[in-house]
C-alpha cells in the first residue's frame, strides 16, 4: 500500500513538472523570443539595446535551465530504479522524491527570474501591454486571428513567421525541448 501512495505521488509530480515546463506555459509572458516580434515591438517601441538585453538574458536562461532539465530526468530515473529495486526502500522513494520537487522549485525560479527582469525593463505599462497583446494573441490563435501576427492559424500553434524568409522555427524560449 504504501508503494501505491509514494508511485502515485511521484506521478503526479511527475505530470506536474511537466505541465510547469514551458515557460509559455505560466502565463506571465508569451513563449518564445517576442521581442522580435515586428508588430510587438512597434508596439512596445523595445530598443536595439533592449532586445540585446532580452536576447543575452534568454540565453543565460536557456542554458541554465538546460542543466536544471537535466538533473530533473536523472532525479527521475533515479527515482524509477529505487521504486523498482527490492526490497523497497520508502525512506530513500521519498527522500529522492523532495530532491526532484527541489529541482523543480529551481525550474520555477529561473523562469520566475527572467519574468522579473522583464518586468523591469519594461516598466508596469508596457508589461501590461505585452499580457494584454499575448492574451489576444492566445485567443486568437484558436480563432486564426490575434493581435501578435497575421496568418498564425496557417503556422500552427507558433504563430506568424517574422524575419525577411518567414522561418524561425518554434518559439520557445525554454527550448531544450522545452523547459522541461
Amino acid at each position: 500500500m504504501k508503494r501505491i501512495i509514494v508511485f502515485a505521488c511521484m506521478c503526479v509530480f511527475i505530470l506536474s513538472t511537466s505541465g510547469f515546463a514551458k515557460m509559455g506555459g505560466h502565463g506571465l509572458l508569451p513563449p518564445g523570443k517576442w521581442w522580435n516580434m515586428p508588430n510587438v515591438v512597434k508596439d512596445l517601441k523595445i530598443t536595439n539595446d533592449e532586445k540585446e538585453f532580452l536576447d543575452q538574458m534568454f540565453l543565460e536562461k536557456r542554458k541554465a535551465m538546460i542543466q536544471v532539465k537535466s538533473d530533473i530526468e536523472t532525479k527521475k530515473l533515479d527515482m524509477e530504479a529505487i521504486m523498482e529495486k527490492e526490497p523497497f526502500d520508502e525512506e530513500a522513494a521519498m527522500t529522492q522524491f523532495n530532491s526532484i520537487q527541489v529541482a523543480g522549485q529551481k525550474m520555477w525560479k529561473n523562469k520566475i527570474k527572467f519574468v522579473i527582469e522583464v518586468r523591469k525593463l519594461l516598466g508596469k505599462e508596457r508589461f501590461i501591454q505585452l499580457k494584454s497583446q499575448f492574451k489576444s494573441f492566445h485567443h486568437g490563435r484558436h480563432r486564426g486571428k490575434g493581435k501578435m501576427g497575421r496568418g498564425h492559424g496557417r503556422h500552427g500553434r507558433h504563430g506568424p513567421p517574422h524575419g525577411p524568409e518567414g522561418d524561425r522555427g518554434p518559439m520557445k524560449w525554454d527550448e531544450m525541448g522545452e523547459m522541461e
